[in-house]
């Protein structure tokens, strides 16, 4: 019996290897590749049992012409990324030809620089030429060609290349439609991944224009992730939706507007499909009385740090994971824009905030001089859900190393005091300096709004001021800092799917479910007291019920 439950093991193993897909994918290509295949691709991969290897061609802003010149001159140009089993490893001054030669690839990537990759007439020569240059290296007598069809501009999007468009979305993604599904074809491209259909049909949901940070890069969370699914599902023919992989940085109703946009790119991708009907009502948070911490950098997520992504008016992070991951109601808002994020930041920094080197080394900054064709005098977000009974503490670090001058910056934090506290910190240089609010009421709609620009003492001649991270969190005055008080929060959520979350006071000695025709379903005898408990309700079925704890009943839906 043992030598032949064995064998079916072996056999089951065997057969699992051999139904796993195992791709090798090389794109040449630009920041736009590095958004859509480096960060997210892989994870979606592993969570469905297949295997990948990524390499990535990287120069910035490279487009098919600079592409071609270095295959002819053979240039040590590239910055070559590979991803193999989720670990990456960068080699840089690399020539094409060592990449193309470093593995049998299974796909080879090319795209166009993206303020032309609506413009027909510039994929030529330079497509072809290189397909053909591809083909004499490739050691794979089965490779196939893909091409990237990026996505259109933010609406609000200062590039320059939008101008090409006439600064309309709506051109440039009809026009990149036309133009990249028309080259593939005239180039004998084998398969076209539409990314930018993917990152159009995200923007007809409640997230709206969101998914770039700059207004032509990809959102670092969810929007990355949209591209990634849509590369998923056209390179192993899965569909994405339902796929476990969702990095801890994202909400679960954003996973499913990527997964939804991503399908129905690759379902249909030369039109837009709405998504206007996908809800947020399956993202389950609970009442937030820890920390939140915020980061303003352009890197990936890192640890418990809520990465904003975006730099611009009206971005906005919905539902903030505190210092122990959960969701809350808590969103941040952009009011007024900054005018770009700065690199220079320390690498280590020591004070009660921290910070890791991923949030410390980047900020969002403003400027009261034109810089970059911006003035931005100052800058401006807000939080939002907050309880109009609890006071908060909020806590500021910025940053920007060798400037040699006063880079003075003021954080006004404003609520429901009265009067606005106001901060000021040298971000010259700075490695272990922070200021401080205390016992910020928020206004009547449970806001607190923050304030940045340049203190008094700034003496850039740019007016420079900068924010690299902050923290949130709920003072230790706070009347409501023990949730119990406030009986409208006695279940959560509400609605409830298989779970739901009660707070147990001093009144309760059982925990009590009773259906609508007086059925009792569930009952927890002497709970403990003055605390959340996560209830179970994967047994019971849809519909009305009462829930008792102590003097508290609630009527609850589970849906």
């Amino acid at each position: 019996m043992n030598r032949f439950l064995l064998l079916l093991i072996s056999v089951f193993f065997v057969f699992s290897t051999i139904s796993a897909k195992q791709i090798k994918i090389l794109a040449i290509g630009n920041s736009f590749s590095d958004d859509a295949i480096e960060h997210y691709l892989h994870g979606l991969v592993e969570a469905a049992g297949d295997e990948i290897i990524i390499g990535n061609m990287y120069i910035g802003g490279s487009g098919l012409d600079l592409h071609y010149n270095n295959s002819v001159n053979n240039s040590a140009s590239y910055s070559y990324r590979k991803i193999v089993n989720g670990v990456k490893t960068t080699t840089e001054a690399q020539t094409l030809s060592k990449a193309i030669t470093d593995e049998a690839w299974d796909y080879i990537s090319l795209q166009q620089v993206s303020q032309n990759s609506g413009l027909y007439a510039t994929y030529f020569p330079y497509l072809t030429n290189l397909t053909t240059y591809v083909k004499g290296l490739a050691t794979n007598p089965q490779m196939k060609f893909v091409l990237h069809s990026t996505w259109a501009y933010q609406h609000n999007s200062t590039h320059a290349g939008f101008a090409n468009y006439g600064n309309n979305q709506t051109t440039m993604f009809n026009s990149i439609i036309d133009a990249s599904f028309r080259a593939a074809t005239t180039a004998e491209i084998d398969i076209v991944i539409p990314a930018g259909t993917a990152i159009q049909n995200g923007r007809t949901s409640t997230i709206g224009d969101n998914f770039c940070r700059d207004g032509y890069h990809l959102e670092l969370t969810y929007g990355r992730y949209t591209a990634s699914c849509a590369w998923f599902e056209k390179l192993f023919e899965k569909s994405v939706i339902g796929n476990t992989y969702i990095p801890a940085s994202m909400s679960p109703f954003q996973a499913a507007v990527a997964q939804h946009a991503a399908h129905n790119a690759v379902e249909k991708p030369q039109e837009i499909t709405s998504l206007a009907n996908l809800k947020e009502d399956d993202v389950e948070t609970v009442p937030f009385t820890t920390k939140i911490n915020i980061s303003f950098a352009s890197t990936s997520q890192t640890g418990n740090w809520n990465l904003i992504g975006d730099f611009n008016q009206n971005t906005e992070k919905k539902n903030l994971r505190d210092i122990d991951g959960n969701f809350t109601d808590v969103s941040l808002w952009i009011t007024k824009r900054f005018t770009h994020i700065n690199s220079n930041g320390p690498t280590n920094t020591t004070t009660e905030m921290n910070m890791p080197t991923e949030v410390t080394r980047e900020s969002y900054y403003g400027n009261t001089q034109l810089w970059m064709n911006l003035i931005v005098p100052k800058s401006e977000f807000k939080y939002t859900s907050l309880d109009v009974t609890a006071k908060y503490d909020l806590a500021f670090f910025g940053s920007r190393m060798s400037a040699g001058d006063n880079r003075e910056t003021y954080y006004k934090v404003s609520g429901n005091t009265g009067s606005d506290t106001i901060m000021y910190l040298n971000a010259s240089d700075n490695t272990n300096k922070i200021v401080k609010a205390t016992n910020i009421s928020p206004n009547s709609n449970g806001e607190i709004y923050i304030e940045v620009g340049p203190g008094p003492n700034n003496n850039n001649s740019y007016g420079f001021y900068y924010i690299t991270a902050t923290t949130l969190s709920v003072a230790s005055t706070s009347g409501t800092n023990n949730i119990a008080d406030k009986k409208s929060t006695h279940i959560y959520p509400n609605p409830f799917n298989n779970q739901f979350n009660i707070y147990v006071d001093q009144s309760a000695s059982l925990i009590k479910i009773t259906d609508i025709d007086g059925r009792v379903v569930y009952t927890l005898d002497n709970p403990q007291k003055n605390q959340w408990h996560t209830i179970s309700t994967a047994h019971i079925n849809s519909g009305i019920y009462i829930i008792q704890s102590g003097e508290n009943k609630t009527i609850a839906i589970k849906k």
